[in-house]
């Protein structure tokens, strides 16, 4: 007779590659796991599977050290007895950048092909939320379910629900468990049978007969205590077997989808299979009245419970998921991980930016003209990124060595980034046909800009001359003037039209650049002079600028003319003004900033405050006694550094006295102090919107957060943020949970901007790497950024760290030098209208040059190597096809409104069509003279090959 109930026991590993260990020093103990994997599952064929959880990463990592079990491991994956999820490493998906997870997951599915691939499901063990595009990800991924816990809760969420996206995108989602995420088997049955445990004891009492062993000397007593004599066996009286299902029945039926099915998920950190697995169900279903008790996979337990409610209506989640836990257990949503050791969400931050925005577009473009696609190169690069984005690693949760190993790893990115762009620039600086706008004896400089919209702005400029021969002069002992000539000493920046653009000489030195050429040694070097120069240009969305640079004379004036007040962009009082901005600094290192088209007016703008932090990577915890320090009543000097007509820069210094640290305990802040030193930059330039913020902080004290706050004055209780692919709209009220496990989270992540609007405009604060950020609710609306948390916890086999550990480990203090790149923007009108995607880009990405001598290219002097038409596409990626067929462009609709876009490319284009974030083709998409219509649906990621 068959029984009542069906339980789904599902086996494997979450494996963390950095956490309490490094990545190599994860290895070995990998190399046991998987071992004791392979070596369980040839012994017991009745083992039915086990999920490598990951990323692909760790079969990556375990074949680097047992390349010999290859094959073994591959039959294993290609059986299904051995599943993969869906990505590379597993990422915190609030934090990297949107395009970033997808190459995650595109190289995770890559690599899983030769193995067998992956499994059906999409699977994110341990992201801090879920996104509110995630569903558009998956689906263009081929993945039509999703299972996690993090950002859910049994209050909020039943266990099998519809997610959709913000496109409409739809998944069958399972949403785990509250008290114990993916271990309920573990801990309710394994733990009481194999180990004789209370459930969830994570004590352990010594054992002689176990022969636990201890490293003891200075330098290895860190590690963890090691047994190295258990014997595998469980506990096989009817009484304590039938003891264990009960315990796990309580706790599971409550989850219980299609009236029937029951889970049971046996898949702790770094956990080995149990060969015993198979008798222990076997012995458990001789107990069990009810309940048959039986092995399966993700995969097969998603498939049973969706079909089991096929006639059941399922409730329809929308958006982000974002809740914290209700009750005590190992879920939660560990909402602190955004402000976790910033230095590396900085670090990240200039890493993607130069892969993204600048190496692989103009690469794309130069293979286009017919350069090799430096594949190899930024395939090697790529993966280093990925790396870092490996949930512990990115949100900061691992031991220092880890953190200091992904330095490495950002390091080869970022010098990757900067070497494919230099390259790619030169290389396309040799197809344009700068010589059409020149004249003899004139030099070029080219202006690179790879974002989809024109911009119009200051570019800072360092330009060298070489030094010329001169004959000898005569100078005038009274001015100075006379002497000999050596180069170029007065010019203008002449655009195509003719135009000469506004430009300044900010200094000239005497240097010498060394010179790369085949025909001689690399040693030698050119005499020259370095102008540093500021231009204001225009350059074409998605291309480039030609900028005659002519040589002339000196401009003398027989009878100087009397001029109106100079627009300065600063003054000596304290104010900077340009067409948009008018801001007045005030002696504590406030501003107040008036937006001149509505009048708007900001008021006391830019004031610190810190606040004792003693929590963890993923948790903030306030000490007992929380004073918070502010420089509302600091003295701050403040300098002029720089006004002209193109840009004006004041400098603001002040100091925080802040507690040195927590006590010993964390309760309270000790009456020690250190000074925090903030010089901050404000620079306003001539025509734009935004007035630029940038900070420079030496922190030398311990458990605290600094935050730097900007109150806006509108009255909103919604807060527009970017996330992945979406500006999403969140609820800034304070929200009272009681006692809850976790409280409210006012500190939530952002990618790069956050903004409050009401019916008269709002203001925006754009920022690179920065991702917490926290409004307010006090009269003002203040707008806090988080830029630095310290933390207490750290993940070592002690986790009660003595004095010692104390003053050893110092990386999650984020001791030193760091520094911050912010704007502000008051705007009119709603985010959209008003533009702010585009600046907060605009202000990310810079447009980049390269300065030569006139040569006939094939190309026009200036143009937009691709325009791409349409109110609201935001640029995701410009890139080689990962098949080498044509170049992959992809743009993502911010908006709520289908957008009719056009495509139009500079270099011929034969053939294009649509393609899935996996690239498989969709269709082939007409040309019309040259131009590719689409219609992209509101909030749609869209992939479009071009082949020349």
């Amino acid at each position: 007779m068959a029984k009542k109930f069906k339980m789904h026991v599902i086996s494997g590993t979450h494996w963390d590659r950095e956490w309490r260990h490094t990545a190599e020093q994860s290895k070995p103990r990998l190399m046991d796991l998987v071992d004791s994997m392979i070596r369980t599952l040839e012994k017991h064929p009745d083992y039915q599977s086990f999920c490598l959880d990951g990323g692909l990463v760790v079969v990556e990592d375990y074949l680097s050290v047992r390349p010999e079990n290859r094959e073994k491991l591959t039959k294993l994956i290609q059986s299904g007895r051995v599943q993969l999820v869906n990505w590379y490493t597993l990422p915190d998906t609030f934090t990297v950048a949107p395009e970033a997870m997808i190459r995650n997951m595109k190289l995770g599915q890559d690599m899983a092909k030769e193995f067998g691939g992956t499994m059906a499901a999409g699977y994110t063990a341990t992201s801090y939320g879920q996104t509110s595009q995630l569903p558009q990800l998956y689906q263009g991924f081929g993945i039509s379910n999703a299972i996690f816990y993090r950002g859910t809760n049994k209050y909020f969420l039943k266990p099998l629900f519809r997610w959709q996206g913000k496109d409409g995108s739809e998944l069958h989602t399972l949403r785990t468990f509250d008290e114990v995420t993916r271990t309920n088997w573990f801990f309710y049955v394994h733990q009481p049978l194999v180990v004789g445990k209370s459930a969830r004891d994570l004590s352990y009492s010594w054992k002689r007969d176990e022969v636990p062993v201890h490293m003891c000397d200075s330098r290895h007593y860190e590690r963890a205590l090691k047994l190295l004599h258990e014997i595998p066996g469980f506990n096989q009286d009817p009484a304590k077997l039938k003891a264990s299902l009960d315990t796990i029945l309580k706790q599971a039926k409550p989850y219980m989808i299609g009236g029937k099915h029951i889970l049971a998920l046996n898949m702790e950190d770094n956990d080995v299979p149990f060969g015993l697995l198979p008798a222990m169900i076997e012995a458990l279903n001789k107990v069990s009245p009810d309940v048959e008790i039986v092995q399966s996979s993700l995969d097969e337990y998603m498939a049973t419970i969706i079909d089991s409610v096929k006639n059941e209506t399922l409730p329809v989640h929308h958006g982000e998921l974002r809740n914290p836990a209700v009750e005590e257990g190992f879920n939660g949503l560990l909402g602190a991980t955004h402000s976790s050791r910033i230095k590396l969400k900085l670090l990240n931050e200039v890493a993607e930016t130069g892969l993204i925005h600048h190496a692989e577009p103009l690469a794309a473009v130069a293979a286009m003209l017919g350069a090799e696609y430096p594949r190899t190169i930024l395939d090697r690069a790529w993966k280093h990124l990925l790396l870092c984005h490996a949930h512990d690693s990115i949100c900061g949760a691992a031991v220092d060595q880890a953190h200091e190993d992904m330095l490495y790893n950002f390091s080869i990115v970022r010098m990757v980034g900067e070497e494919v762009t230099s390259r790619s620039t030169t290389t396309l600086f040799k197809h344009i046909n700068s010589a059409k706008v020149c004249q003899p004896g004139d030099h070029t400089v080219t202006l690179f800009n790879t974002l989809p919209f024109a911009r119009k702005e200051v570019v800072p400029l360092v330009i060298d001359f070489p030094k010329e021969s001169g004959g000898g002069g005569i100078i005038d002992p009274c001015t100075g003037v006379g002497g000999s000539k050596s180069g170029v000493e007065y010019f203008d920046l002449v655009d195509g039209q003719g135009t000469v653009l506004p430009s300044l000489v900010l200094s000239n030195e005497p240097m010498a650049i060394s010179v790369e050429r085949e025909l001689d040694t690399n040693g030698i070097k050119m005499p020259g002079t370095r102008r540093r120069v500021l231009v204001e240009a225009e350059v074409p969305a998605l291309g480039y600028a030609t900028l005659a640079l002519r040589p002339r004379g000196p401009n003398t004036v027989a009878h100087p003319p009397k001029l109106p007040d100079r627009p300065l962009m600063a003054r000596e009082n304290g104010v900077m003004e340009n067409e948009h901005l008018k801001v007045t600094i005030h002696p504590n290192g406030t501003f107040t900033m008036v937006q001149k088209a509505t009048g708007r007016v900001f008021e006391k703008l830019h004031y610190f405050t810190d606040n004792g932090e003693t929590g963890s990577a993923h948790l903030v915890k306030a000490v007992q006694r929380n004073p918070v320090q502010t420089s509302i009543g600091s003295p701050a000097a403040i300098t002029m550094v720089e006004s002209n007509l193109l840009r004006g820069i004041y400098r603001i210094d002040l100091s925080l006295t802040v507690p040195a640290a927590a006590t010993l305990d964390g309760r309270d802040r000790l009456r020690e102090t250190r000074t925090i030193p903030i010089t901050t930059w404000l620079t306003l330039e001539k025509g734009s919107p935004m007035l630029k913020v940038r900070t420079r902080v030496t922190n030398e004290a311990r458990d605290h957060r600094l935050r730097v706050n900007f109150p806006s004055g509108v009255k909103t209780s919604e807060v527009v943020v970017e996330s992945a692919f979406a500006v999403d709209k969140r609820d800034m009220q304070w929200t009272a949970y009681g006692d809850n496990f976790e409280g409210f989270y006012p500190f939530q992540p952002m990618q790069n901007f956050v903004a409050l609007e009401d019916k008269k405009g709002g203001l925006a604060v754009l920022n690179k790497g920065l991702r917490e950020y926290e409004v307010h609710d006090d009269e003002s609306r203040t707008i806090a950024i988080t830029l630095l948390r310290t933390q207490r916890a750290y993940m070592t086999a002690n986790t009660d760290m003595t004095p010692d550990e104390f003053d050893k480990y110092t990386g999650l203090h984020s001791f030193g030098t760091l520094e911050y790149q912010m704007a502000l923007m008051p705007y009119a009108g709603d985010w959209e209208s008003a533009g702010v995607l585009d600046a907060a880009y605009q202000h990310k990405v810079m447009i980049t040059g390269v300065q030569g001598v006139p040569v006939k290219g094939e190309l026009p002097p200036t143009g937009s190597f691709l325009s791409v038409q349409g109110k609201g596409l935001v640029f995701s990626a410009l890139k080689q096809a990962d098949d080498g067929k044509g170049v992959l462009l992809r743009v993502w609709n911010s908006s709520g409104k289908t957008v009719n876009a056009t495509v139009k490319s500079l270099i011929p284009v034969k053939s294009a069509e649509r393609l899935t974030l996996r690239e498989a083709s969709l269709g082939k998409l007409s040309i019309t003279s040259g131009v590719i219509k689409l219609a992209i649906k509101p909030y749609k990621i869209e992939t479009i090959r071009l082949v020349g």
